[in-house]
């Protein structure tokens, strides 16, 4: 767990699959000024423990229920980015005296059903270059390499905590190994909004270019790139599913559409995320109080 501090209201933050609390470094200490503000690694990640067992969403999210009823804080506003979501979601259902409020980063998705509809659609499988003896000679060159082939710049010590690293600092792999990851995901189904009668924001990436999917589109040939237009075209009418599927479903919900932005736009499209969430804080927290 992280804690980065602050006062007030407690904030808990949730990263997405394969990240670790790291990933939130120049993100959530902007939220300090009025907030409580920790983080959260999920077992087998980071420097989070790696049992055999324990990766499905439930027990998930026991582990996040007992972080929350260990800091002694009272209710928290959870902040999930991705998989996060799913998360939030089950632990509002299940825990809803710790939760005050719900705040979905580009994390309120219908992943089985979104799955399932883009099967019908060819994925185009281009190689991801893999990093060379430059790239893994520090922690430094690997996240230029990681820019490189994903379009966006994580904090260092997101880098360093995700991966290993020898004993002179050069790249070592992942430290988590893919059954964890298989496991997690084998365990995730479309969100079940009913019952949660909280606050809740979804801040979504609409909009975005097909170079958000396929980094590589222009140096790719042109059937190449027609599939890729074809699966991207698909992959946002699937999104827009979610996002109704959200405001329909979620009986306190708003939805804030960042245009333009990818899937890590807390990194990529800091101001506008910050600002959605800001505002949301302000106005089912703080605004009922001055009117009462």
């Amino acid at each position: 767990m992280i804690n980065w501090g602050g006062g007030g209201i407690p904030l808990i933050f949730l990263a997405g699959l394969g990240h670790t609390a790291h990933v939130f470094d120049e993100f959530a200490p902007q939220l300090t000024d009025k907030y409580y503000v920790f983080g959260i690694t999920r077992r087998g990640f980071g420097e989070s423990s790696q049992p055999d067992s324990g990766y499905s969403l439930s027990t998930l999210v026991e582990d996040i229920h007992n972080v929350i009823d260990s800091l002694g804080v009272g209710k928290v506003v959870v902040v999930g980015h991705s998989l996060g979501g799913d998360e939030m979601t089950l632990l509002a259902k299940k825990y809803p005296e710790d939760v005050r409020a719900l705040i979905y980063i580009e994390a309120a998705y219908n992943r089985v059903s979104a799955r399932d509809s883009l099967f019908r659609y060819q994925v185009p499988e281009t190689p991801i270059p893999k990093p060379s003896k430059m790239d893994s000679s520090s922690a430094e060159a690997y996240r230029d390499y990681y820019a490189r082939v994903n379009g966006v710049t994580m904090p260092l010590s997101e880098i360093k905590t995700m991966y290993s690293w020898t004993t002179d600092g050069r790249f070592n792999g992942s430290k988590t190994p893919g059954r964890i990851y298989g496991q997690i995901t084998g365990s995730l189904r479309d969100p079940d909004y009913s019952g949660i009668n909280i606050p809740a924001l979804a801040i979504y990436a609409t909009q975005y270019a097909v170079t958000e999917l396929f980094i590589d589109y222009y140096t790719c040939d042109s059937t190449t790139q027609q599939a890729m237009r074809i699966y991207h075209e698909a992959a946002l009418r699937i999104d827009k599913l979610s996002r109704d599927y959200f405001r329909i479903r979620m009986i306190q919900g708003r939805v804030v559409e960042v245009k333009g932005a990818g899937h890590s736009l807390y990194i990529t499209h800091a101001e506008e995320t910050l600002s959605a969430i800001r505002t949301f804080l302000y106005e089912v927290l703080y605004l009922p109080l001055r009117n009462m």
